[in-house]
């Protein structure tokens, strides 16, 4: 297994696996959007295994007054025929270790209700959920 921050070249093999969370996104709207966020400092990170994206995961650094300077991960998927969740708690390891050498106070995330799988794999990680995160649909 590797992991590697993708390069702008590189993001366009994530797709197949970030298409199993966002189906909505057609790849070359997927390509745009993350191209286009990509110069506001967002970064996609990647597990690789036998030459195969397995899991991967979208995130920004911010700073906010209620949390300080932080990691925000957007997106964390995993392939759907991986059986295991060693490329995800690798990648999730990864990442705690790279917001720490950016100095970030803490890492975050928001996950759909309805994904039971992922919240049992956050808390098995020691995230908590600590907030409930409101929105409203203005189309």
């Amino acid at each position: 297994m590797e992991i590697k921050i993708a390069t702008e070249e590189e993001i366009k093999h994530c797709y197949k696996v970030m298409h199993q969370s966002r189906t909505d996104l057609s790849e070359i709207d997927f390509i745009n959007s993350i191209s286009a966020q990509i110069k506001n400092g967002y970064k996609v990170v990647y597990v690789l295994d036998n030459k195969e994206i397995i899991c991967l995961t979208g995130f920004i650094i911010s700073q906010k007054h209620a949390w300080g300077k932080h990691l925000y991960i957007d997106d964390f998927v995993t392939n759907k025929s991986v059986k295991s969740s060693d490329a995800a708690k690798a990648l999730l390891d990864f990442m705690k270790i790279y917001a720490k050498q950016q100095n970030c106070n803490s890492i975050h995330l928001d996950s759909s209700v309805d994904r039971a799988e992922a919240h049992k794999f956050y808390l098995k990680e020691n995230l908590k959920i600590d907030t409930y995160h409101f929105s409203i649909d203005l189309n």
